[in-house]
């Protein structure tokens, strides 16, 4: 599910936003101001029930009702993230194409310091106004585009642990051959 089925899912989301839910996140300590600001490109947030399958695939339809945040990349809606307020350590994508919540702010910040704030979920990055990113996805390949940044701060110790792991783990590097011609003597 890519392109307008993605946009239209996230669409019905949005309409399912109700002022229980958005006080549900304001006594979580998220501020109407932050979800206001980021309603930019796309609205900052959906409401959408389904359930998290063993693979961290969002399926929606039967289960408890999900926060749906966009993770948009380049301009585009990549992908879906959903996660409960009750359990914002655990979440799934709806493509499994987005990697970072908030990539094309954190990338297009970089050259003003060279500094990420990163934080462990998507709630935390709500209660900090939105600012920085949450890694959704440890194993996407963009992952290493994070080393482009001179310093990257990390709301907890454990995120900056995993970071580091993540950052250390070795590089595929491909097998590298010349095409030259070679002439007989």
């Amino acid at each position: 599910m890519i392109g307008r089925d993605l946009e239209r899912e996230f669409d019905a989301a949005v309409t399912n936003v109700l002022s229980v839910h958005l006080e549900r996140l304001r006594a979580l300590g998220v501020a109407p101001a932050t979800i206001a600001r980021i309603n930019l490109a796309y609205p900052a947030l959906g409401i959408a029930s389904g359930a998290i399958d063993r693979h961290g695939v969002f399926v929606p339809g039967d289960g408890g009702a999900h926060v749906v945040q966009p993770l948009v990349e380049n301009g585009g809606l990549v992908d879906l993230i959903a996660w409960r307020p009750a359990a914002p350590t655990r979440w799934g994508l709806r493509t499994g194409l987005g990697w970072l919540l908030n990539a094309d702010t954190a990338f297009s910040t970089r050259w003003d310091g060279e500094v990420l704030d990163l934080y462990a979920t998507p709630l935390d990055w709500l209660r900090t106004d939105a600012r920085g990113a949450v890694v959704v996805d440890w194993d996407a390949p963009d992952l290493d585009s994070l080393r482009s940044f001179e310093r990257i701060r990390c709301g907890n110790d454990m995120l900056g642990r995993t970071l580091r792991r993540a950052l250390d783990r070795p590089r595929r590097l491909p097998r590298i051959e010349t095409m030259e011609a070679r002439r007989a003597a």
